[in-house]
């Protein structure tokens, strides 16, 4: 019965839409009801004429509310407008939302106007900087490189005649008589003598138009007491020609007069002196020099020959040995050879005398002179001073093979490192791939048993050192 009373109050239309009538007044706060003589005949209201919106009204519990809360004290204040500083340059306020201006403060320092252009100082302090290190770094390039190119044309001045007399060409093709490889780095060339087919002379200055590097150089002067690369180096080398058509055998010796400051940088440079010489001193030579040859007879010939006046010269020029580094005479490769090269041959194809020196000042120039002056004796003299007997010929042959040997048995044994490191890479690829195949078990398995193998291997190979 109840079901059937609750069917009948769904099925009649009045109630449906008098409910959904006052929900929808509720939802708008104007709850209207309506009559039946404002109803239709299917119980919908009829549209109405919109009524004028009443103004709220208070009753005394909101005046109790507002009487509570007590009055303002001060007045309120108006809306402040924005700093002039964020105005747009018409005179408008920014937009809303939008980034304020920087405020710029008001520069009061020197100006100097230019037309358009105004240039400010004090806000320049950077730029300054880079500007002045800029214009000091350009001047000092160019001074540096201008001293380099006077020391080298005044040596060159100095010496050309020197040079003239011993050689039928002097100069490097160019007026000057040398030419540049750079800021720091001159050649000079001088051909056409007899016994000598060229002169090269090497100036290897100091590179002043460098200013980092030169500070780079006094800080390691002061740090590192046996560097020598801080001052300016002069090279001469005079290619020797054979007296008959070819060079024999015991013109291959390698001999050297050098100085103890620089004996480490000389066999740094040079091949021929590390391999071949042994440092020898001796009480005729002055205690900061010391020969390194491949024999004392060479040292002794070479000393006590007066037509070609070694020890007259150390005895009677101290001021040319304060810018003597070395003088070495060689018949073999300076720089060691390649494999192409080997073995050595038994005859030099190539014999050199290579004077190295301190350039001096333009003061000092010519103090150095009577060592070139020696130079130029001992090639016309080295001949007949340094006669080997048939022993120290041999001797020398044997070591020069020996040499040869032990290079090729060193590139033999480079191959086969090589070679054998070849092998295990690909060893080691197809370990590799055929653990990649194996499942987690034999993979653990195959570890434990290669463990157990390498350490099968050491422990043979400790009882073999026993």
């Amino acid at each position: 019965m109840f079901n059937h009373f609750r069917w009948q109050l769904l099925i009649s239309p009045v109630p449906i839409w008098l409910i959904l009538w006052l929900i929808v007044s509720s939802n708008n706060h104007n709850l209207v009801l309506g009559s039946s003589d404002h109803l239709s005949q299917d119980g919908v209201p009829m549209p109405q004429a919109a009524s004028p919106p009443r103004p709220p009204s208070f009753d005394q519990s909101d005046e109790i509310e507002i009487e509570a809360f007590p009055a303002d004290p001060a007045p309120a204040t108006p809306p402040t407008p924005f700093p002039p500083a964020n105005q747009q340059p018409d005179g408008s306020n920014p937009p809303i939302g939008s980034a304020p201006l920087p405020i710029r403060e008001k520069y009061t320092g020197k100006e100097y106007r230019f037309k358009r252009f105004v240039i400010r100082p004090a806000q320049l302090k950077l730029e300054g900087a880079l500007l002045v290190a800029l214009i000091i770094y350009t001047l000092t390039s160019y001074r540096g490189k201008s001293k380099n190119e006077d020391t080298v044309a005044h040596w060159w001045d100095s010496h050309s005649e020197l040079l003239r007399t011993q050689f039928s060409q002097v100069g490097a093709g160019s007026s000057k008589g040398y030419i540049a490889d750079g800021p720091a780095l001159f050649y000079g060339y001088a051909a056409g003598r007899k016994g000598c087919q060229a002169l090269t002379i090497r100036f290897a200055l100091r590179p002043r138009q460098d200013l980092p590097f030169m500070i780079y150089e006094e800080l390691r002067a002061a740090i590192d007491f046996s560097w020598t690369g801080r001052s300016d180096r002069l090279e001469l080398v005079w290619s020797l020609a054979p007296r008959n058509q070819h060079f024999e055998a015991k013109d291959s010796f390698v001999w050297a007069l050098v100085e103890k400051r620089v004996m480490n940088v000389v066999r740094e440079d040079r091949w021929d002196v590390r391999t071949f010489t042994e440092v020898k001193e001796s009480n005729q030579l002055p205690s900061h020099l010391v020969f390194m040859s491949e024999s004392g007879e060479i040292n002794e010939q070479i000393i006590k020959n007066k037509e070609l006046g070694l020890l007259q010269l150390l005895q009677n020029n101290p001021s040319s040995l304060d810018w003597f580094d070395s003088l070495v005479l060689s018949g073999t490769s300076q720089q060691e050879p390649s494999l192409s090269e080997l073995p050595l041959p038994l005859a030099p194809s190539a014999r050199t005398i290579t004077l190295r020196l301190r350039l001096p000042p333009h003061s000092r120039t010519l103090d150095p002179m009577p060592l070139i002056e020696f130079c130029f004796n001992m090639i016309d003299s080295i001949d007949q001073v340094v006669s080997l007997t048939a022993i120290a010929t041999s001797k020398l042959t044997k070591r020069r093979a020996d040499v040869s040997n032990l290079l090729l048995d060193e590139e033999r044994k480079f191959k086969e490192r090589e070679k054998e490191e070849e092998r295990r890479k690909k060893l080691k690829a197809a370990q590799d791939e055929k653990l990649a195949k194996m499942t987690p078990t034999e993979q653990r398995k195959f570890s434990e048993r290669e463990r157990k193998r390498n350490a099968a291997k050491i422990g043979k190979t400790s009882v073999k050192r026993k």
